[in-house]
C-alpha cells in the first residue's frame, strides 16, 4: 500500500510539474519526523514535503485540505484512525475483539482559517467557562478570546457531525438535485457552527453553487467578526455566499424576531450552545427553551432539511439539572406534538423518542487543533431532527443493536437503556454510509 501510494504521489507531482521531493510515512509503523509531534495523526498515511508556493495548487488538485507546520506542508491519505477496539469482558465466551466504527471526532482548523482568525482577527486562546457562559454583552476584546477558544470547538463539532451525515448515500442523492441551500443559525455568535457546515458543503457538494445564510445574534461585535470570516470564506471557496446578519436581542425563544425569515424554508437550522445561555440567564423562567425552540424553528425546515440542536453538558445551578437531560426530555415532548418530524441522530432516539421516559444524559467529545491549542476538547450533547419520512429514508432500516451514547477514550460509559438486550454494539451517533 505504501509503495503504491508513493508512486501515486509521484505521478501527481509530475503532472503538476512540482520538482520538490516528498516523504510518505505510515503512521503507527514508521518513525515520524520530530515536527509531527505538533500535529494530530488522523489517517493511515502522512505525506509531507518542504515547500509553500505549490500548496494551493495541490489543494485544488487533490480537493482536500493541505496543512502546514513551519516550512512543511502535509496531508493525509488512507483510512481514518478512528476505529476503537473494545475488549469483551474476561468472562465472555467469545474473546475476539469487537470493532466499532465510531463517529469522526477529531479535526483541525483549515490553515487559511487558522491564520486568518489568529493573525488577522487577533483571536486569543483563553478558556474561561464562567466568563463565557453568557455572551450577549461581550466586548470586542472578549469576543477575540471567544473567537480563539470557542469558535474552533464549534467548528469541529459541526464539521464532524455533518461530515458523517454527508457521507450517507441517500443524503448525497438528495444533494445532487440541489444547486442552492438555505442555512439559518440562531444565536450564531462568531459562527463556528456555520463555518464547519460550509467546509463540509465545499467538500462534498460540487454542484451546489449558491449558499444563502441568515445569522441571528444579539452581539454586534460577534456579527461583525462573523461577517469578516464569511468574506474570507467567499474568497477561498467555490460557492457564492449570500450572507444576511440579523441583530436581535432576546432573552427567551419567544422573543427571537423571525419576521425577516418567515417566508423561507431552510435546508439547515443550527443552534449551537445558545439555549443553555437563555436557560441559565432566565433562572427558572425559560427552563422550557429546548421545547420552545423545536416548536418554533423545526417547522421552518424544508422537506429534506436538518436541524442540529447542540449544547454543552453542564448543570444548571437554579434547577440542579444537566442540560442534556433537559434537552432530551423536551425535544422528545416537542416531537410527540410535531408528528411530522423525527430525530435522525442519535439513532436510539430515532427509534425510541416517542415512548422514551428516561432522564437521559448523552455526551460526545470532539477535539480540535489550531494555533492556540493542540487537541482542545469540547463535550456536548446534540440532536439532529428532520421531516419524518426524510429521517426514515436517511437512517434506513432499524438495526437491532446496543447503542453507544457516551464513551471515554476506549471505554464505553453509557448505552441506550432501550437497546441493552442486543449483543451487537454500534455508535448511536454515526449514520451508515
Amino acid at each position: 500500500m505504501k509503495k503504491s501510494l508513493e508512486k501515486h504521489i509521484e505521478s501527481i507531482f509530475t503532472s503538476l510539474e512540482i520538482e520538490k521531493s516528498f516523504q510518505v510515512y505510515e503512521c503507527g509503523v514508521d518513525t515520524l519526523p520530530e515536527w509531527a509531534n505538533q500535529i494530530m495523526l488522523t489517517h493511515e498515511f502522512l505525506i509531507c514535503c518542504e515547500m509553500d508556493s505549490e500548496k494551493e495548487k495541490l489543494r485544488k488538485f487533490l480537493r482536500k485540505e493541505i496543512y502546514q507546520c513551519e516550512n512543511i506542508i502535509y496531508w493525509f491519505e488512507g483510512e481514518r484512525e478512528e476505529e476503537v477496539t473494545l475488549q469483551k469482558n474476561d468472562d465472555s465466551e467469545n474473546t475476539n475483539d469487537s470493532k466499532i466504527d465510531f463517529l469522526k471526532k477529531e479535526t483541525r482548523l483549515p490553515t487559511f482559517l487558522d491564520d486568518f482568525i489568529f493573525n488577522q482577527l487577533n483571536a486569543e486562546y483563553a478558556p474561561d467557562f464562567q466568563k463565557f457562559d453568557y455572551n450577549l454583552d461581550l466586548t470586542e476584546e472578549e469576543n477575540r478570546k471567544y473567537l480563539g477558544t470557542y469558535f474552533p470547538r464549534s467548528y469541529a463539532e459541526s464539521f464532524c457531525i455533518f461530515d458523517n451525515i454527508f457521507q450517507n448515500v441517500n443524503y448525497q442523492n438528495i444533494l445532487l438535485e440541489k444547486t442552492s441551500l438555505n442555512v439559518l443559525s440562531v444565536g450564531c455568535g462568531t459562527g463556528g457552527d456555520l463555518i464547519g457546515l460550509l467546509t463540509v458543503i465545499e467538500k462534498y457538494c460540487p454542484r451546489i453553487s449558491e449558499l444563502n445564510i441568515w445569522a441571528i445574534d444579539g452581539n454586534t461585535e460577534a456579527l461583525i467578526i462573523l461577517e469578516k470570516i464569511i468574506e474570507k470564506i467567499n474568497i477561498q471557496h467555490s460557492k457564492k455566499i449570500k450572507f444576511k446578519k440579523i441583530k436581535s436581542v432576546f432573552n427567551s425563544i419567544a422573543l427571537i424576531d423571525t419576521h425577516e425569515i418567515s417566508e423561507y424554508t431552510f435546508d439547515f437550522v443550527l443552534s449551537f450552545k445558545m439555549i443553555c445561555e437563555i436557560i441559565s440567564a432566565g433562572k427558572g423562567a425559560c427552563d422550557n427553551s429546548y421545547y420552545d425552540f423545536v416548536m418554533k424553528f423545526v417547522p421552518m425546515l424544508s422537506e429534506n432539511g436538518l436541524c442540529v440542536l447542540l449544547d454543552v453538558t453542564t448543570k444548571m445551578e437554579h434547577n440542579n439539572t444537566y442540560n442534556p437531560i433537559l434537552k432530551n426530555s423536551q425535544v422528545n415532548q416537542a416531537l410527540r406534538e410535531l408528528k411530522d418530524y423525527q430525530t435522525l441522530l442519535p439513532l436510539s432516539c430515532h427509534q425510541n423518542e416517542k415512548k422514551c421516559t428516561e432522564q437521559c444524559f448523552t455526551q460526545q467529545k470532539f477535539f480540535v487543533s489550531h494555533k492556540g491549542k493542540v487537541n482542545d476538547i469540547s463535550k456536548v450533547s446534540y440532536r439532529v431532527i428532520g421531516n419524518s419520512d426524510f429521517a426514515k429514508m436517511i437512517v434506513g432500516g432499524n438495526e437491532t443493536a446496543k447503542y453507544v451514547l457516551q464513551r471515554n477514550e476506549q471505554s464505553i460509559d453509557k448505552f441506550c437503556s432501550y437497546s441493552l438486550c442486543s449483543e451487537k454494539i454500534i455508535d448511536g451517533y454515526k449514520l451508515n454510509k
